[in-house]
């Protein structure tokens, strides 16, 4: 299993236009992700055109730097979970479609839309 740190270096090579959208996506599965979690057990997800997002965060640090970004307390409890557990076991949990963002408001950010090669087909929508 690769550290978390794995799908952090390769959303860096993305954002910098070398990097391998599918290499980020099956590293991403393979790393844990943080995620906010509201009392008992729902995830907050965020609607932008249309859209449903859920933040996914490489660290702690990071989660709590989006809260602190959005004025939210940072005292926030989280979920870690590897990402493979977020896209095949949660999403199907949420409203339809929803994506998600990893690392939001970092340099490295990157977006994982409901689509297919990322989600499982019946999650997926047209892109």
């Amino acid at each position: 299993m690769h550290n978390e740190n794995e799908a952090v270096a390769h959303a860096r090579r993305y954002r910098e236009g070398g990097g391998d959208p599918e290499a980020f996506v099956r590293a991403f599965r393979e790393s844990t992700v943080y995620l906010q979690r509201i009392d008992p057990l729902s995830l907050p997800v965020v609607t932008i055109e249309g859209l449903n997002w859920l933040a996914a965060f490489s660290s702690p640090e990071l989660l709590q730097r989006h809260l602190a970004a959005r004025g939210e307390s940072t005292e926030a409890d989280y979920l870690a979970v590897t990402g493979e557990r977020l896209l095949d076991h949660y999403l199907p949990a949420l409203p339809r479609p929803t994506g998600v963002v990893f690392d939001n408001g970092a340099e490295h950010m990157m977006s994982l839309p409901p689509v297919r090669g990322i989600v499982s087909d019946e999650l997926a929508v047209d892109a």
